[in-house]
């Protein structure tokens, strides 16, 4: 199994101690006890208490590191081990392991209330004085609104690049400026972080709030008692590793659900993907056709007066997501392909079904439920066409996320 590394991003409210009453330490402690992982620390200013296991955890092999760059460098070469940890508190840290491809990121919180309540809970069984609850949001906020700068490094010009850019605009003394300009802007210190944070302002998004809302995996944990949480992470499959490594089933899925960003019919998103050896043949999603106004700025009369489904659908003008990429992949390419898939997030309505059959499409693999499904379903088995329901395990997948 792939190798996972597991942060919570909710980090302790004192600076002193770990905050537990997200669950992160029950998280991983199952990871440990139930899966198999082994668990391992960051030290450093925010983390310096937390090598120890103070909770009960069970049977920490203490494997501790002073970086988040000694974590990467010692997981790295043993990235078929499982390794879990909830002590990388950084943003930035962060980023650096999630850009490695076999690192999980799962992002768990709960409602203030029941936090605060389970904070309390463990205070009075240490003996220890427990915050008021506006110390506790105002420490809760702090941690989770602290915004941090990105780092920067300096970009290098090779210095053919630079001979060559000066040649080009030698032409006067005005030009040469442009060019001295130009060249000193190159060699500034560039951000180094991901791309999925490149719109990011550091004064306003680099925190661990936006990061929690960007976790691989999100988990509620409003969970009583220890046994529901643990009985919740057996039934999403928490380390299933189409969350590290999508299947092909899953990797298409995802990628027609992506093209049903692009529909703009007014009833429904729908995408779909033809696939032959695992290759895109071709894609569609729903709504009006080329050079027609777009459904949803009023394009197609029936779905803009919030017609029922099913009804009147001889005056609807929208194309269904599986007709257009039937009609972008041409019956030739289809037919005379053998083993063409046809992926789509919902499944296929009985119209489509007819040209799916047609075309002489033999897999259909879809996610979401339509309302012709017994009827559809009925008429792909008298043509003997294989469907399968897929649906990928949870994924946090915002698409067009920053």
């Amino acid at each position: 199994m792939l190798s996972h590394t597991f942060d919570d991003m909710k980090i302790k409210f004192e600076k002193s101690q770990s905050s537990k009453s997200s669950g992160k330490e029950e998280v991983a402690n199952y990871l440990v006890r139930s899966r198999g992982f082994t668990r391992i620390h960051l030290t450093g200013p925010l983390n310096a208490e937390t090598a120890t296991a103070d909770d009960g955890s069970a049977e920490v092999t203490e494997l501790t590191f002073k970086s988040a760059k000694k974590i990467l460098e010692y997981i790295t070469p043993r990235w078929r081990t499982n390794f879990v940890t909830t002590d990388v508190a950084s943003p930035i840290d962060l980023y650096l392991l999630w850009k490695r491809p076999f690192v999980l990121v799962v992002g768990i919180d709960a409602p203030t209330g029941i936090r605060y309540r389970r904070y309390c809970i463990k205070q009075e069984a240490s003996t220890k004085r427990a915050l008021s609850l506006e110390q506790f949001v105002d420490i809760d906020d702090s941690v989770m609104y602290t915004c941090e700068s990105p780092p920067t490094g300096v970009q290098t010009v090779d210095s053919l690049s630079l001979g060559m850019a000066a040649a080009a605009l030698a032409g006067s003394s005005r030009d040469t400026l442009a060019a001295e300009m130009a060249l000193r802007a190159e060699s500034e210190p560039q951000p180094l972080l991901s791309p999925i944070i490149r719109n990011a302002s550091d004064a306003h998004e680099l925190n661990l709030k936006r990061v929690l809302s960007s976790a691989n995996v999100s988990i509620a944990n409003t969970f009583p008692t220890q046994e529901g949480l643990y009985q919740y992470l057996d039934r999403i499959d928490l380390t299933n590793s189409e969350r590290i490594r999508p299947s092909w089933d899953t990797y298409f899925m995802l990628l027609s659900e992506l093209a049903s960003h692009r529909a703009n019919c007014m009833k429904r998103k729908v995408g779909c993907i033809l696939v032959k050896d695992n290759q895109i043949i071709a894609t569609g999603y729903n709504g009006t056709p080329k050079g027609i106004t777009n459904c949803s700025e009023g394009g197609c009369p029936r779905c803009n007066d919030g017609t029922p489904c099913g009804v009147s659908l001889d005056h609807c003008l929208c194309i269904h997501a599986e007709e257009n990429a039937l009609l972008e992949a041409g019956r030739g390419r289809v037919r005379n392909a053998e083993g063409v898939v046809l992926y789509c997030n919902t499944c296929p309505c009985l119209g489509c079904a007819k040209k799916i059959v047609q075309v002489g499409v033999k897999v259909v693999v879809y996610s979401k439920g339509y309302g012709m499904d017994k009827l559809t379903l009925k008429l792909f088995k008298e043509a003997n066409i294989v469907v399968r329901q897929h649906t990928p395990p949870t994924l946090s997948m915002e698409i067009g996320s920053p």
